[in-house]
């Protein structure tokens, strides 16, 4: 009751909490506690779908946890299937290295016997270097004395030019002559006629007028006709001219694409001496590393060496206590036996002897545990020193690979080169016929037109010099072919010594291959006999391989990057290509030799690391049966403490047994009563007898037990002995042990700062990566202005183009115009005429002078008078419009003429005066003609200097064809000794062919015992193959990134180069514009004066300025020379060269730019020209 009271308080004080009075109803109570109710009620409800939620987020996260479990799982096998494939490809791979290897011993053979069969005896015992040395001084020699014979063959040439040259100046000399010749008679003919009209005009005036009209007809058709001859001579020169500037235009297209294939195949021999720099460095770095290893192997010989005398001491300690045991066990046999005796004696001194033997005891248990410690501490080092070498292994097996990709990338470049030089000489190959082609159309054609021009022997001639040109060329092209020829034959002979380099790694991977299987085996052997030091050892084995690899990892790209580093700042220096290339091969052959002995240093410690484990087994085996005998020891020497201890019992019992006789027999002497005196001496003496007896055989037995006990007391203390030594050992192992946990420590903080590095070098690697993005972002930039330029450069040139064009036609027009006016001139001054062409004759000979003297650069001015040719036939056409309107006002003009005829008659006083000039030019001629003369003969002289330099020619052409058939003969030795070589390296591939396939069948053997072991080995050796996967696949980027750099830098250079040709090209350019806008401000000042003047004022004007114009002469009536400017076509041409000049001298600076940028030329105005030609020269393109 009480506890219901209680409770209803309770009850009612929490109600009066919650908001409940005390003194209302019942159905106010009620109402209150339903309230209550259905808040609870709510809450619950809330409560469990909180719940049931949380249990689907757990239920959700569980399914994301076993899909993630999943995933897992599936890297997991991914990656195991991953490792599987890396261990395939490293085993191909260590066959590659091996049979490269094996390939590098048989060519390193067949040089040596090549340098016997030579005769080089000296150098075939020196080094590889060496002999490469002697061959490029050789070589050095050869290139001098070629180049010696092919500046005198230029020289030569370019002697049979001149002299060419010379001949076509004679015949232009004597067309001239002709010319003049004809004029001569033309001018008398025309005397006569007025002499003729003189005497009429007294007879009747009506027959003067129609006579002079008569006669100026006859003169008018005599030009015409001697004008239309003229203009088909001109006509059959020009094409003539043309054909030859066509052919001599295709002639230098070839020679810049030779030029620039020249350029090219010196840029590519500049990269690939930079590889070669690259490949010395790198076999520097890697014989330091191979000089490293010597030491740590003779290191290790010396480490196995001192293995082997004490393993030797062990053995013999070993028979030392094999002997022991037995004589122990003989011993043993006879203590057994006397045992049964020397019980009843041993009784006596039992207690203080079983303290001695207790002690004796504990010392054999101590000697015999530190030997055993000692035996597993040198376990443990030989298996220390056993993982040493297999890291070794695997490192050189690595440097192995990385030597096998620089060779195949080598051998892909040498293939891309040869495709190339391949394509390039094809194509010179077919410029060449093509021009061949055309100069044949052009000699038919010319041939044809022998018969009908007189004028043609001058074009003959440079044809032949043209041929003549063309064959020295052709020489040229079959020299460059031939050297085209050995490269590619000396390419071959690389990449067939390559192949076998790669046969002989990989014959020496194979070997590698078994080796390691055999280790695998005999590591199998000892890891069964103690499994959880393996366990120990191969975690330590583990964290060297892979602090080792990472320090590798981190030694290479830090390599790498100074390779990058290398390799930019020689892109800037640039040296010869065939020498590097052979310091290439010589110090690949070095890196193959030191490779070769490594791999023989490495069978040999295989095969001592091979004699070591064996003595290492027979250790243990010794160390099990020691072990054996040990127990045995112990079991025998219980048994004998037994023995022992029940001997002692007997003897108690005995002593007991006589100490109770001694009394009950003193018992029986004190009860018997003395008898009398004669009988007492008999009665004491029976007693005493029997006594003696027994004590006697008693002292005996003990006796014999005391000797039985020192004897086993003995062996007791030689085996405790022993067991101290033994006990010894073992704390020495506990000791190294604890050393090597502690190098364990360390080497796993040292792993730590390893990882740490890795996270460096990858963010910088990264870094590196974001800047090449943003240098191929800029280069993108520059290629897009550099096209806008290039745009803008197309569209200047085409408004150049058509300024060109409209210049040229208002020049033609203004000669029209001049060629008109002088044509007026010439019909009412035609007595000043027989003057003018007296001075002409004066200025042709110092122009024909001159032009000997600038016929050696005729030559250069063919290409651009090429260019203005073609521009010049596009204005013909438009000229021929102008012609019809001119042709009309000849018309005019004529009537004009027939007025101005009237005025001949007042000035016939002055032909008198004409007759005695005329007699002073008859003397001026004669001096003329012995000019000639004295020049016809310096002409023989030099024909015959011509012939002599032919026969020259001809003997240094022989000297060349037997200089080409000794070293054709040579290359044919070559070949043979080569085939020879080739067939006993065949012959030797056969034989270890056949070793290989005994050894694969041995090996198939020894892999069903080995497949156990390689399952754990296989997850570490995953793990490393990873890493090295990784290290490669980041080497790759590294070399793809270099190489785009590279392909970016020179296009930059390209574009560089272009738009400074693009500059220089719009400077001149604008300079010409310039020249020629002053120019045709000039001509048209000019025309209009002359349209603002009458034909009275014309006449009025031109004798005053005909006394001024010195310098510029008048037209002829055949119309043979130019209008102004120039006097003849030499003069022309002179003035021409000498505008020309500066630009040509810039062109061959840019030789090495493609023919696609060649500038373009801007045509000068031959029309208008200074007062002298040789002062004041055209301006330049």
């Amino acid at each position: 009751m009480d506890k219901d009271h209680f409770q209803l308080e309770d009850i009612i004080k929490n109600l009066k909490e919650d908001g409940l009075d005390p003194g209302s109803s019942g159905a106010d109570h009620l109402t209150f506690l339903w309230k209550l109710y259905q808040g609870t009620q709510g809450k619950l409800q809330e409560a469990t779908n909180s719940l049931m939620e949380f249990k689907q987020q757990q239920a959700e996260e569980m399914k994301e946890v076993e899909n993630y479990v999943a995933h897992i799982r599936s890297l997991t096998e991914e990656r195991e299937a991953l490792t599987t494939d890396f261990e395939k490809e490293n085993i191909q791979l260590r066959i590659e290295l091996e049979k490269l290897q094996v390939q590098q011993e048989s060519q390193l053979k067949e040089v040596e016997e090549m340098l016997y069969q030579e005769g080089l005896n000296e150098i075939a015992q020196s080094s590889p270097s060496e002999q490469i040395a002697y061959l490029l001084v050789e070589r050095a020699t050869l290139l001098e004395k070629l180049d010696l014979l092919e500046h005198k063959c230029d020289s030569q040439l370019e002697n049979l030019s001149d002299i060419n040259r010379q001949d076509e100046l004679q015949q232009i000399h004597q067309t001239l002559e002709e010319e003049l010749y004809q004029q001569r008679e033309s001018m008398k003919r025309t005397k006569e006629t007025l002499n003729k009209e003189q005497l009429s005009f007294i007879q009747n005036p009506w027959k003067k007028l129609f006579g002079i009209r008569k006669n100026a007809d006859r003169l008018s058709a005599d030009i015409s006709t001697y004008d239309e001859a003229l203009d088909k001579e001109k006509k059959m020169r020009e094409c003539i001219e043309r054909d030859l500037d066509e052919a001599a235009r295709r002639l230098q297209m070839s020679h810049g694409e030779i030029r620039r294939l020249t350029d090219e195949i010196l840029i590519k021999d500049k990269v690939i001496s930079e590889l070669e720099q690259s490949m010395q460095r790198m076999q520097q770095e890697s014989e330091v590393l191979k000089q490293n290893l010597k030491i740590a192997q003779e290191n290790d010989s010396q480490e196995l060496q001192k293995a082997k005398e004490y393993s030797s001491r062990l053995d013999k300690e070993i028979l030392a206590l094999r002997n022991r045991v037995k004589s122990l066990d003989s011993e043993r046999k006879k203590y057994m036996e006397q045992f049964d005796k020397s019980t009843s004696e041993s009784l006596a001194n039992s207690p203080s002897k079983q303290n001695t033997n207790h002690q004796d005891n504990e010392l054999l248990h101590k000697s015999c545990r530190l030997a055993i410690e000692g035996r597993e501490c040198l376990n443990q080092q030989l298996l220390h020193k056993l993982q040493k070498l297999q890291h070794e292994h695997d490192e050189t097996v690595e440097r192995n690979e990385e030597l096998e990709s620089i060779l195949g990338e080598t051998q892909n470049k040498t293939k891309e080169q040869i495709e190339y030089f391949e394509s390039q000489t094809a194509g010179l190959q077919n410029t060449i016929m093509s021009l061949e082609a055309e100069l044949i159309k052009l000699r038919d054609g010319k041939k044809e037109r022998l018969g009908t021009d007189r004028g043609s022997n001058g074009d003959l001639t440079k044809m032949q010099d043209l041929q003549q040109v063309l064959r020295s060329r052709e020489e040229k092209i079959t020299m460059l072919t031939n050297q085209l020829t050995e490269e590619r034959d000396g390419k071959h002979r690389l990449s067939l010594e390559l192949e076998s380099t790669h046969k002989a790694l990989q014959a020496e991977k194979e070997e590698i291959y078994t080796s390691t299987v055999k280790m695998n085996e005999l590591q199998g052997d000892l890891r069964s006999l103690k499994r959880a030091e393996q366990d120990k050892n191969i975690l330590r084995a583990a964290n060297d391989e892979l602090e080792r690899v990472n320090s590798m990892q981190d030694i290479k790209i830090a390599k790498l990057t100074e390779e990058c580093k290398r390799l930019q700042t020689m892109l800037n220096d640039q040296k010869s290509s065939n020498e590097t290339l052979i310091a290439k091969e010589q110090t690949f052959q070095h890196l193959q030799d030191k490779v070769l002995d490594l791999e023989k240093l490495r069978e040999e410690n295989g095969v001592q690391m091979s004699e070591s484990k064996k003595k290492c087994e027979t250790l243990q085996k010794q160390l099990q049966e020691g072990m054996n005998e040990t127990q045995k020891l112990w079991e025998e020497a219980l048994e004998l403490r037994q023995e022992i201890k029940s001997t002692r019992q007997d003897l108690q019992t005995k002593r007991e047994e006589n100490a109770r006789l001694k009394r009950e027999i003193m018992d029986m002497q004190n009860k018997m009563p003395r008898p009398q005196s004669c009988g007492d001496g008999a009665e004491e003496m029976v007693p005493k007898f029997l006594a003696g007896d027994t004590l006697m055989q008693q002292y005996e037995e003990i006796r014999q037990l005391r000797q039985d006990l020192h004897r086993v007391q003995n062996v007791c203390s030689s085996a405790e002995k022993e067991l101290r030594y033994e006990r010894d050992k073992k704390l020495d192992m506990k000791k190294e042990d604890i050393a090597l946990q502690q190098e364990n420590t360390k080497l796993n903080a040292e792993l730590n700062q390893v990882k740490q590095k890795l996270t460096s070098v990858s963010a910088t690697c990264f870094s590196f990566e974001a800047e090449v993005e943003k240098r191929q972002q800029k280069i993108k930039e520059l290629e897009l202005e550099l096209m806008k330029r290039n745009q803008g450069s197309k569209l200047q040139s085409n408004w150049q183009e058509k300024l060109e064009h409209e210049k040229s036609r208002a020049v033609n027009a203004e000669k029209m115009v001049l060629e008109l006016q002088q044509q007026l001139r010439a019909s009412e001054h035609q007595l000043q005429l027989l003057q003018t062409q007296i001075t002409e004759k004066k200025r042709q000979e110092e122009e024909l002078k001159r032009a000997k003297e600038n016929e050696t650069k005729l030559r250069a001015q063919l290409q651009e008078e090429q260019l203005k040719r073609k521009m010049l036939n596009q204005s013909i056409e438009d000229l021929k419009q102008t012609n019809k309107a001119l042709r009309e006002k000849e018309t005019l003009l004529t009537q004009n003429y027939s007025a101005l005829q009237f005025k001949l008659n007042q000035k016939e006083s002055l032909l008198q005066s004409l007759d005695d000039e005329k007699n002073a030019s008859a003397k001026e001629r004669i001096y003329c003609e012995n000019n000639n003369q004295k020049l016809s003969e310096e002409l023989l002289q030099v024909q015959q200097d011509k012939e002599e330099l032919h026969k020259e020619y001809n003997k240094i052409l022989n000297q060349m064809d037997e200089y080409v058939r000794k070293n054709n003969e040579k290359q044919l030795r070559y070949k043979a000794k080569l085939s020879r070589a080739k067939e006993v390296h065949i012959s030797e591939v056969n034989q270890r062919d056949l070793y290989i396939k005994q050894l694969e069948m041995e090996i198939t053997l020894s892999k069903s015992q080995t497949e156990k072991d390689q399952q754990w080995i296989s997850k570490v050796t995953t793990e490393n193959e990873h890493l090295l996967k990784e290290n490669q696949h980041m080497l790759q980027k590294l070399n793809d990134q270099e190489a785009i750099e590279r392909n970016y830098q020179w296009q930059l250079l390209s574009v560089r180069n272009r738009a400074h040709i693009l500059d220089e090209e719009n400077k001149q350019l604008q300079e010409g514009l310039l020249q020629l806008y002053n120019q045709v401000g000039s001509l048209d000042r000019v025309l209009k004066k002359i349209q603002a003047l009458n034909v009275e004022e014309i006449t009025k004007i031109i004798p005053s300025e005909c006394l001024l114009m010195t310098d510029t002469p008048l037209h002829l009536p055949t119309g043979s020379f130019s209008v102004l400017g120039f006097s003849s076509p030499p003069g022309v041409l002179k003035a021409i060269h000498s505008t020309n000049h500066e630009g040509s001298a810039e062109t061959l600076n840019l030789s090495h730019s493609s023919i696609s940028e060649i500038g373009y030329l801007n045509v000068t105005s031959p029309g208008i020209a200074p007062a002298s030609p040789e002062q004041t020269p055209m301006p330049g393109p």
